[in-house]
């Protein structure tokens, strides 16, 4: 077998592979105090940006995965929804990476930035729920649309404006000063992993 073939298979193992030894180097950089570089690196050319206009544009996107934003798209997924089965594996593949995320957040006990907060939050920063969230929910939803018996075209241009909605939150949870890079890169790699779980062992099994 190539492999190109190889790759095709078992793409899926290999991208969740990846995900966790990305989301376990970034816990042993946490747990090693080695990881304030990459932090700083990223936050510095990140801010370089920063200006009003950018600021209340940055603003908007971190609220597209606010918990009152989310828990009020959930609501209306579940009232106006025509596959009430597509809207209630949504709707519990958000309680379970919201979940998940705070069980992490209290055992990692991370603290989240400070003097540098251009908005204010509660809790733990490590790792993002705002990446976590954002990237379970609308990747999940871009997994949908991609699965629906729709145009090409259509699921190019609704996939690409949600995985580039994903990561404009990633970067203004940076810019904003609420998370360290490596919150939002911990956040995406492991909501990757879970993503991939969630599929296979209950959307792809019980759907039906």
């Amino acid at each position: 077998m190539s492999k190109r073939k190889i790759i095709k298979a078992y793409w899926k193992r290999i991208l969740f592979s990846i995900s966790l030894l990305i989301f376990g180097i970034l816990i042993i950089l946490l747990l090693t105090d080695n990881i304030s570089t990459f932090d700083n690196t990223i936050y510095n050319i990140i801010i370089k940006l920063k200006c009003e206009p950018v600021t209340y544009f940055f603003r908007f996107i971190s609220f597209l995965c606010s918990t009152w934003f989310i828990f009020f798209l959930a609501v209306g997924i579940m009232i106006f929804s025509k596959n009430k089965k597509n809207a209630f594996y949504i709707v519990l593949n958000i309680l379970l990476c919201v979940v998940l995320n705070q069980i992490l957040k209290y055992l990692f006990a991370r603290s989240r930035p400070i003097d540098i907060n251009l908005v204010l939050e509660q809790g733990f920063s490590f790792p993002s729920g705002h990446s976590m969230v954002s990237l379970s929910f609308y990747g999940f939803v871009t997994y949908i649309i991609v699965h629906k018996k729709i145009s090409k075209k259509k699921k190019v241009l609704f996939s690409s404006l949600l995985i580039s909605l994903v990561l404009l939150i990633g970067i203004s949870r940076i810019y904003l000063g609420v998370h360290y890079a490596s919150d939002v890169c911990a956040g995406y790699a492991l909501s990757m992993a879970y993503l991939l779980l969630y599929i296979k062992l209950f959307y792809n099994k019980l759907k039906t």
